[in-house]
């Protein structure tokens, strides 16, 4: 018995010893290796592991890499560059691996973000939920009331500007028609807001009212204008016939010798008189009518101007009302997911538990564990939520190992440290 404690020493020693052989982190392609050589700066490389497992290095060539330990490279390596140096060379590698080679776990269930994380030594169940986003939250809490309030007045908006502007819509629709009144669904109804539209319908329907009045006034004025022109005409034209006539008789007189010249000269003079008083009245009545024809543009114009902007109005506002209504049916979602997630469980009815999967030799294993159970490179953490009443008792054909019973033999590249 006296041998039992130096027994126990050498175990011990050899645990420790084995231990350490695990830790060695063996290079696989695409690690990188950074190269110091003391002696010659202009040595300083950064080397990858290439598909094939060899590295290049100035001076030593070629040389296998993967499967070796990053010592091994180093004595390799200054084997190879002793030729070439007085005194042994100073060399320094660190290493650099490939993040895709790097120890990770997995957490899947009922987790914020279920997926892939790195590991960390000593890590927990309670660690991988926690890199995972933390639990899973389907209950509105007491800090998800004021979001909750802050929906419920979006819903209310929402639907009051529906309102608004299903009103808004038919005003519009009947200023188009020539319609004196809204018409407006019944779910659409709001005494308020309709009185308000069927205001601005009528003092719209005044406003172009005005306008036709306007333009048949100008129609109406212009055409009694245009006709005292032409009455002026047809009496200058019968007074001009007259003259015309006289001029015609006091030529002949004058060519008998019974008139004098100067006499022919003034029916000459009253003939160009009334022509040119003609010819007058004649520019006075194309004015008119060119006036006439602006005024109608100018009323035709601004009433094509009116319709053109009711029918643009009409677009806007059906645009605003699909961006309404869409923006309605988001925040109803959102509320009946509030409140059937608040309605669907009592608080103390939901039960989390975790399992983890583990492969050991080769083989996956399931097993219970709590929040402080171990966790191991390559472990896939689950969470599970279930009801109390849905929680059973494992039969005796369902062999699970407990935190106590876990594996002990670690699984396939677990090695974590690196030199």
């Amino acid at each position: 018995m006296r041998f039992a404690p130096i027994i126990a020493c050498l175990l011990f020693l050899l645990s420790l010893n084995n231990a350490y052989a695990q830790e060695k982190y063996l290079l696989q392609p695409g690690d990188s290796l950074e190269i110091w050589v003391a002696q010659e700066e202009d040595l300083r490389r950064t080397v990858v592991v290439e598909p094939d497992g060899w590295v290049s290095f100035p001076l030593a060539g070629h040389m296998q890499a993967a499967g070796s330990t990053v010592s091994e490279i180093e004595a390799a390596l200054s084997e190879k560059l002793r030729p070439f140096f007085k005194e042994n060379p100073n060399l320094s590698i660190m290493l650099r691996p490939d993040p895709l080679h790097q120890p990770s776990i997995f957490v899947a269930g009922e987790v914020t973000t279920p997926g892939s994380f790195p590991y960390r030594q000593g890590m927990t169940v309670l660690h991988a939920v926690s890199v995972a986003g933390g639990l899973y939250r389907k209950e509105v809490l007491a800090a998800d009331q004021d979001r909750s309030i802050i929906v419920r007045r979006t819903v209310e908006a929402s639907q009051g500007k529906l309102k608004q502007l299903a009103a808004r819509h038919a005003r519009l629709q009947a200023e188009l028609s020539g319609a004196n009144t809204i018409d407006v669904a019944e779910e659409d109804r709001d005494p308020g807001v309709i009185g308000q539209e069927q205001d601005l319908l009528d003092a719209h329907q005044r406003g172009a009212s005005a306008q036709d009045v306007a333009r048949r006034e100008a129609v109406t004025l212009g055409k009694q204008n245009a006709d005292e022109i032409s009455r002026q005409i047809e009496i200058i034209d019968r007074r001009l016939e007259l003259a015309k006539q006289r001029s015609e008789a006091t030529n002949a007189l004058v060519e008998k010798g019974a008139l004098q010249a100067g006499q022919k000269y003034d029916r000459d003079a009253d003939v160009a008189t009334l022509e040119g008083m003609r010819s007058q009245l004649q520019t006075q009545m194309l004015a008119a009518q060119r006036t006439l024809q602006t005024d109608l543009a100018l009323i035709d114009n601004a009433q094509q101007a009116r319709k053109e902007k009711l029918l643009m109005d009409i677009v806007d506002v059906e645009r605003e009302q699909q961006a309404t209504r869409e923006s309605l049916a988001d925040a109803m979602n959102v509320m009946a997911v509030y409140e059937s997630s608040a309605a669907a469980r009592k608080p103390g009815e939901r039960v989390i538990s975790y399992r983890i999967v583990r492969s050991a030799n080769g083989e996956p294993t399931e097993f219970e564990a709590t929040e402080m159970t171990p966790v191991r490179a390559g472990d896939l953490v689950r969470v599970i939520f279930s009801n109390t009443a849905d929680v059973q008792t494992p039969g005796p054909e369902l062999s699970l190992q407990t935190g106590a019973e876990l594996p002990t033999e670690p699984a396939a590249g677990t090695q974590s440290n690196v030199q």
